[in-house]
């Protein structure tokens, strides 16, 4: 009866345990439902944006006019990191085209913000592209963007010449796909690491040039950081703050980083930057944490009042669909209206649930860009992580055997994929409460594996993506006959996404009368573009500041307004100033016409007096005729 009982009992407790697993099972897949909702509601919402029913690609029309910037690069970021089914080569396309046509220039793409590289080189991974061999340069050259980001920046402009921000986004750069640093660059990893670590906050968190955390900025080091969590190797350096000299790993701090994030959350969940609880702070914050492997609604260090960071942020989302930036209105940043869906506050938004959406899948992380792992090293990587966490919280010496033995599977893990055991610490610390050696290899060491290569699209959101051959179809060139003639920047994406896939289709043959057609649309479009280069130089070359100009710059300015009018309304709206220039040939008009008026009195003037001066001699004469007269 009593081993009756005790059958009983068990049964009971399996039963009641398989109803927990079987509950939460029910509710990550609820959450992962949910979150793919709001994934297609804000890419939904962009779509409508720019006139574009939900059922059409978002990479086309007048959003590839924006590919290259900031506006353009983080949506096919955030929809390649998902696999969401769209139009990649027509952005790949743009992109290059646009990074192309900018190197040929002085600045190539900015004279000092590293980030321009690293955001494209980022997108163009999202989509499956290839960032060391980008369009090409003025010398014919296929363009790195990896090199020139990062370890081959020019000398007046190192990487962190911008500051933390270039150096975490090149950090993230490099390791997306592991990029290698070569040796003769003068710069390897664990000097970007280092350079990173001395920034730390005596708080523990990081800045951009404040005292305090800032969410935004404590995240973006975290997401660099975390490929180094589980690294033995201990950086020494001085903060660059207080002058003190630390000697500490990555782990420790990360750790003291989450501990200054969770002490700056507001008690409703979300984060405040500049004064403003903001949208884009938690999307930081939530992609660190999925980044380090940790689920952001258990954490209780990021649970406030039973608010968690997906909660805080969804309170940010619009019934369209997109979000705002914050829910008050900022006079500094009159942009972000708080009534108003925001594309900043949705980008962000929209990445922050693909990072989500990829964790719960059990997917590589947002910035890793390596083919997903095969079933065999996943389901080593889940056995190592199920016997750590059995592990029990008090170690002694009866354990060493079993803390050994994991410590030999953790090292037969590759190097680069040992970031995946995210609870590896708690298998550190055992070992060193039982003073097992801790000879596991540096990760930096090891994160340089490959030159160039393409970034992995993972069709994670639906089983439709297809990359078949490319087709020029009927319907291609009828878009093409449709083009009009008096053609502006506004159909720029269009013309280059058209000829690319006309240029690269298998049928080419069939449609090849319609290249030469494609390629002299786009050089008018390039001369339209170059005009209003040249107008915008103009103008802040020769007419800024407005206030000094003269009457002797009207012809200048009538000239620079001749040239504007004749450009198309959509290209008008590029001339940068152009309401200054206006306001400028209205006052010099009115200077013009008071000097008119001015010189017409003087003239009169002259005149009046030339005849009074003519008239008083007549009278006077006439005067001395008569008193001669008289005489006589």
């Amino acid at each position: 009866m009593k081993k009756l009982s005790s059958a009983l009992m068990i049964l009971l407790v399996n039963l009641l345990f398989m109803t927990v697993m079987t509950a939460e099972v029910d509710a990550k897949e609820e959450l992962k439902n949910e979150i793919r909702d709001d994934i297609e509601q804000i890419i939904d919402w962009k779509k409508a944006s720019f006139g574009l029913h939900a059922e059409q690609p978002l990479l086309s029309s007048q959003f590839l006019n924006h590919a290259g910037d900031a506006s353009g690069d983080w949506y096919p970021f955030a929809i390649g990191r998902i696999g969401y089914p769209d139009d990649y080569r027509a952005y790949l396309a743009v992109v290059e085209d646009q990074v192309s046509k900018r190197y040929r220039k002085a600045h190539q793409l900015d004279e000092s913000k590293a980030t321009e590289w690293h955001r494209i080189a980022l997108a163009i991974l999202a989509v499956g592209g290839d960032p060391t061999n980008v369009g090409s340069d003025k010398n014919g050259e296929p363009i790195n963007l990896i090199a020139d980001g990062t370890y081959a920046r020019a000398p007046d402009k190192p990487l962190d010449f911008q500051g933390i921000n270039g150096l975490t986004w090149g950090l993230i750069t490099l390791d997306s796909l592991g990029f290698k640093i070569p040796d003769d660059a003068g710069l390897t990893r664990d000097e970007i690491i280092m350079d990173i670590l001395k920034r730390q906050l005596p708080d523990g968190g990081f800045s951009l040039n404040g005292t305090r955390t800032d969410p935004d900025i404590t995240g973006m080091v975290i997401q660099a950081l975390a490929p180094y969590y589980n690294s033995e190797k201990t950086y020494e350096y001085q903060l660059s703050r207080t002058n003190e000299q630390v000697a500490k790993t990555v782990r420790q701090v990360i750790d003291e980083a989450l501990q200054a994030l969770s002490n700056i959350q507001e008690d409703n969940g979300t984060f405040k930057s500049f004064g403003f609880e903001n949208a884009e702070s938690i999307v930081q914050v939530i992609v660190a944490l999925t980044e380090l492997g940790i689920d952001p609604t258990e954490d209780e260090r990021f649970i406030k009042n039973g608010n968690n960071l997906i909660d805080a942020l969804k309170s940010f989302q619009m019934e369209d669909g997109g979000f705002i930036h914050s829910k008050r209105y900022d006079p500094e940043n009159p942009s972000a209206d708080p009534n108003k869906s925001n594309s900043m506050a949705s980008e962000q938004a929209l990445y922050a649930f693909v990072a989500l959406y990829r964790f719960y899948e059990g997917a590589r992380t947002l910035f890793d860009f390596r083919q997903e792992m095969d079933a065999d090293l996943k389901e080593a990587i889940d056995a190592i992580k199920a016997d750590i966490d059995a592990l029990p919280s008090t170690i002694n010496e009866s354990h060493k055997a079993k803390v050994e033995q994991l410590f030999n599977r953790y090292k037969a893990i590759p190097v680069t994929e040992r970031r995946y055991v995210f609870n590896y610490y708690k298998l550190a610390d055992a070992m060193e409460q039982l003073n097992i050696e801790n000879d596991s290899e540096y990760i930096a060491d090891h994160m340089g594996e490959v030159d160039r290569g393409n970034g992995a699209v993972t069709p994670l959101f639906t089983d439709e993506f297809h990359r078949g051959p490319i087709i020029f179809t009927a319907e291609d060139a009828k878009k093409v006959e449709n083009l009009p003639e008096d053609l502006t920047t506004e159909h720029y994406g269009e013309v280059v996404r058209l000829l690319d896939k006309l240029e690269n289709a298998e049928n080419r043959d069939e449609y090849e009368h319609l290249i030469d057609h494609l390629l002299n649309m786009k050089e008018k479009i390039e001369e339209i573009e170059q005009e209003i280069e040249a107008l915008n130089k103009e103008i802040m070359d020769d007419l800024f500041p407005f206030e000094e100009l003269s009457v002797e710059d009207r012809d200048k300015i009538n000239g620079i307004i001749e040239r504007y009018n004749r450009l198309s309304d959509y290209d008008q709206q590029k001339i940068v100033n152009y309401e200054d220039v206006e306001r400028a040939k209205a006052e010099i008009d009115s200077k013009a016409r008071k000097q008119i008026v001015a010189t017409v009195l003087g003239i009169l003037f002259v005149l009046f007096t030339i005849w009074f001066v003519v008239r008083r001699r007549k009278k006077r004469r006439e005067k001395e005729m008569e008193f001669i007269d008289l005489e006589d």
